[in-house]
């Protein structure tokens, strides 16, 4: 993760942590949405369809509700024909007519064609970013869309670079592997004690981290793990002191688990909170979460407990998340002062299987100052 991305992440959180509210599930830092109709309603409708294939280069499209905080929607958007394709989450996870989506802060393409949808964003508005990667909150202030017309128009089709310069969206584990180093030298398997994870299960948190590892074979035959646990409905406000919970897994014929409330293993039929699978005679290397928990990957120092009342922007998530390509170059700057978001006017790219396209955000409002709202322009460039 680059250095503007986590500025960002931690302008949003601090910033929203101090608004409160509510967010979506894709992304932990959405600003609290002070728009949104009275009773609660979440403002999504096609209002915001302007399709049109036909165009002047560097017509806006939308805007398009994506819905409120409490209740995100997305909008799928075909690039072909530059119109919103009406699909529920669940159809959009097979068609293959759409080819880049909007869901409240978060931008994403679609992986689900023969030829998933890839990103390059083209590095205009550099100089929104300072040398240290820290955004310049006047530039963004002061964009508008007449201002940065010019460089959206000034991208042709000799800007697109080589396939390999594209990202897609991708799939990857919180936890994964990144609880243990394998040294490919020696081949020896050490734990990564200076990776935490956070568990949100059961209205309490638990921080815990592997501290010891034994290798049984290529299985993991003993683990020990370092937790912490905050008993939110017994009133703790931070992390107790660690105990640690050691897993002898020679021999296993099932899998491990561990109920972080009662701080020790426990079966299949208990009310677990994470599980290591069983392999050949000893554990895979791997963690798993229950179901119903959340984790968040962290480090020994940043969290002294959780703020039950800001959690929903820690950035807890299942522990199989999707990796954004847009997110590797946010397209927008949030104002811990009006608590808004303010586009970089970035120009990206987006390759399907049969063209090229460019994009560049315009706005996340409507006229009524409905955030969530995305305007945005969007040509097919083709060589002359």
């Amino acid at each position: 993760m680059n250095k503007t991305y986590l500025a960002l992440l931690l302008a949003l959180s601090l910033g929203l942590t101090a608004c409160g509210g509510s967010s979506d599930s894709d992304s932990g830092l959405t600003p609290p949405d002070s728009s949104e109709n009275d009773d609660g309603s979440d403002n999504s409708g096609d209002e915001g369809d302007n399709s049109n294939g036909d165009a002047e280069e560097g017509t806006i499209f939308g805007p398009f509700s994506t819905g409120s905080t409490s209740e995100p929607v997305a909008v799928y958007f075909d690039l072909d024909t530059q119109s919103q394709v009406s699909l529920t989450e669940e159809e959009a996870a097979s068609d293959t007519t759409w080819d880049i989506a909007f869901r409240r802060t978060s931008v994403f393409v679609n992986t689900h064609q023969e030829t998933p949808v890839s990103v390059y964003f083209t590095g205009n508005n550099a100089d929104f970013y300072d040398d240290s990667g820290e955004p310049v909150a006047d530039k963004f202030l002061n964009a508008t869309p007449d201002s940065e017309l010019e460089d959206y128009l000034a991208v042709t089709a000799e800007d697109i670079p080589q396939a390999d310069a594209f990202i897609t969206d991708s799939e990857s584990q919180v936890i994964g592997d990144s609880f243990y180093h394998y040294d490919m030298t020696t081949h020896v398997v050490s734990p990564a004690d200076e990776v935490y994870y956070i568990v949100s299960s059961d209205d309490n948190y638990t921080k815990f981290h592997v501290t010891n590892i034994v290798t049984e074979g290529r299985g993991l035959g003993e683990i020990t793990l370092e937790a912490m646990h905050q008993s939110v409905v017994d009133g703790q406000a931070e992390f107790a002191s660690p105990v640690d919970i050691t897993l002898n897994a020679v021999g296993c014929a099932e899998p491990l688990y561990v109920d972080f409330d009662l701080q020790q293993a426990v079966t299949s039929a208990d009310n677990w909170d994470i599980q290591i699978p069983c392999g050949d005679g000893a554990a895979e290397f791997a963690i798993h979460l229950a179901d119903d928990a959340t984790v968040l990957r962290t480090d020994g120092e940043t969290h002294a407990g959780i703020d039950p009342e800001a959690a929903p922007f820690y950035g807890f998530s299942e522990d199989s998340v999707t990796d954004y390509a847009f997110d590797t170059s946010p397209w927008y700057f949030y104002d811990g002062t009006t608590h808004m978001l303010h586009s970089q006017f970035g120009v990206y790219l987006i390759q399907t299987a049969d063209a090229t396209f460019k994009l560049q955000i315009t706005s996340y409002y409507d006229d009524a100052g409905t955030s969530g709202s995305f305007s945005f322009r969007s040509d097919e460039l083709v060589q002359e």
